[in-house]
């Protein structure tokens, strides 16, 4: 028993294997889904979704949790992603009348890739803290047994 504990008297707990593996294939098909939806989404959708996607399952699947909750959160972080992109689109579209199509060339390369970092740390923040907040009541009930 003491060689399963860290130095901090706490248990060493591993990756989550299991759930890394389904979120890998949840995430093939969220993208497979994508691909389907080609006339409606282009590579300034698809890229920040797929960077999301993998870090997600990457960071938060291995992580202690419920897996229908990663799962709810990943589906959750794709449609914040989707939703994103179509505003983005919308304001693209609105500033070509405004200011030209040059000018939205510079914007979508110079800003947009800050634009989409802003939503996937906001949403990978998030989903963080909701893992760690359940984690917390979780353990929470158990002490009152």
């Amino acid at each position: 028993m003491a060689g399963n504990r860290q130095n901090s008297g706490h248990p060493k707990v591993g990756p989550n294997y299991m759930h890394m593996s389904v979120g890998v294939g949840i995430t093939a098909i969220i993208f497979l889904s994508y691909l389907s939806l080609h006339h409606i989404l282009d590579e300034q959708a698809l890229i920040p979704i797929s960077i999301f996607n993998f870090l997600f399952v990457f960071l938060l699947f291995p992580l202690e949790g419920p897996l229908f909750r990663k799962i709810y959160l990943l589906v959750a972080g794709n449609i914040v992603g989707l939703v994103w992109y179509f505003i983005k689109s919308s304001f693209g579209a609105a500033s070509v009348f405004c200011l030209g199509t040059d000018a939205l060339k510079i914007i979508t390369v110079v800003i947009g890739p800050l634009i989409d970092l802003l939503w996937i740390v906001s949403v990978w923040s998030l989903s963080l803290s909701t893992l760690a907040s359940a984690k917390k009541r979780n353990e929470g009930d158990g002490e009152n047994i």
